[in-house]
């Protein structure tokens, strides 16, 4: 079967789709480049010495100043070094060194205390950050997927098996996006922007996958009832002729 999609119904919710789509890849691609997933202060809340997200994290070299006067210095993640006996454990002030990775950039000691992946992080944490980090890049390709099948559904004569492909690739850019959220939340602890940016582009392909499970089965239902109509047989019309009768 093929479906016409030349009407100005399913080129509107296409391009709306699109738009959205667009808007949500923009708001995951800044989210996810932006630092501030976490952000350590002071009691005050008026200094931020440290930020981290899934890729990579930042630290003021120097604690003591104010952080107006001081560029932060950021690692990613890959630079760390990872042991068996990297990470220093301290529990009811007995010290001991487990699995783990540290920064080896210079000035990150001083954040040792940090539950979060500024100076050290343990074995399994690390591995759970860079799984996240994977399913924010796939979750990100299948939303631009997801922009170019919405385009295709509005405005190029597709088969109705391939109508659905369409709402399925939004869908998969949600649970990959959700899986990132739920996977970096066991390390992370979400306080900054960018963890809300990334949030926002999620949900906004959530109306994607609405707008496109909708039209996909308007087309769908539509195309069909075209082939039902065009399947029923011509029939010839019949001429009645009318007979006079003469009196004689």
């Amino acid at each position: 079967m093929v479906t016409r999609n030349r009407n100005r119904l399913s080129n509107i919710v296409g391009v709306v789709s699109s738009l959205i789509g667009f808007i949500s890849l923009i708001f995951c691609c800044v989210g996810v480049g932006l630092p501030s997933w976490y952000q350590g202060k002071n009691a005050n809340q008026t200094i931020l010495y440290a930020e981290a997200n899934l890729f990579y994290s930042c630290f003021l070299p120097n604690a003591t100043l104010d952080w107006l006067s001081n560029s932060y210095k950021c690692t990613s993640y890959n630079s760390f070094t990872c042991s068996t006996t990297s990470y220093l454990s301290s529990i009811l002030n007995q010290t001991s060194y487990i699995s783990g990775c540290i920064n080896p950039t210079s000035g990150s000691s001083l954040y040792l205390t940090y539950d979060q992946p500024i100076y050290q992080i343990l074995l399994d944490d690390y591995y759970r950050l860079r799984s996240s980090a994977i399913l924010s890049i796939i979750s990100i390709l299948f939303i631009f997927f997801s922009i170019i099948s919405s385009l295709s559904i509005g405005f190029v004569v597709l088969r109705a098996h391939v109508l659905y492909i369409a709402p399925i690739i939004a869908l998969l850019s949600i649970i990959f996006g959700i899986s990132c959220l739920v996977v970096a939340g066991s390390v992370l602890k979400y306080t900054g922007a960018g963890f809300a940016l990334f949030v926002v582009g999620i949900l906004l392909e959530t109306i994607v996958v609405l707008l496109l499970s909708i039209l996909s089965g308007y087309l769908n239902g539509s195309n069909q009832f075209d082939q039902r109509t065009l399947k029923q047989p011509v029939r010839s019309p019949i001429f009645i002729q009318r007979v006079r009768k003469r009196r004689i």
